[in-house]
């Protein structure tokens, strides 16, 4: 056990009131701070210190790695795409709706980054993205490809 206030390892410790807190400190420390208890606990040092186990095969217990996190797909199937100029029709509509990139973003539930990337055109939206805009501003940004 080390002091909680020195951090000296030690082996008798004093439970004291520092600034308030109750702290368990060396017979050194103990001068700092008003002493709860006059009797002076020491801590066994003949119980053996138990080390956590590590999960895995060694132990028998099967721990599955983690997954690969998937990137959401930016573009949309292969039978739909974005309108042309579809990142400017976005903009325009915000402007003229009087809401910033944050406030669509927020409206929508996704980040700004992503709003601006898409009426930069530096992305196409995913589908589901693309839906939403289209609900919210009622403009139609996505068509079939034939």
């Amino acid at each position: 056990m080390n002091c909680e206030l020195c951090g000296r390892a030690i082996t008798r410790y004093h439970e004291v009131i520092i600034d308030g807190v109750v702290m368990k400190v060396c017979d050194d420390c103990a001068k700092y701070g008003k002493e709860i208890k006059k009797k002076v606990v020491t801590i066994r040092s003949e119980q053996p210190i138990r080390q956590p186990q590590k999960q895995g095969i060694m132990n028998n217990q099967f721990v599955p790695s983690p997954s690969p996190k998937r990137k959401p797909s930016l573009n949309v199937d292969d039978s739909e795409e974005p309108v042309e100029n579809f990142g400017m029709m976005i903009k325009k509509k915000r402007e003229e709706m009087r809401l910033s990139q944050e406030e669509l973003a927020l409206k929508l539930q996704e980040k700004k980054n992503l709003i601006a990337k898409i009426e930069r055109e530096e992305i196409k939206p995913d589908r589901q993205t693309a839906r939403k805009i289209e609900k919210l501003m009622g403009i139609k940004i996505i068509e079939k490809v034939t």
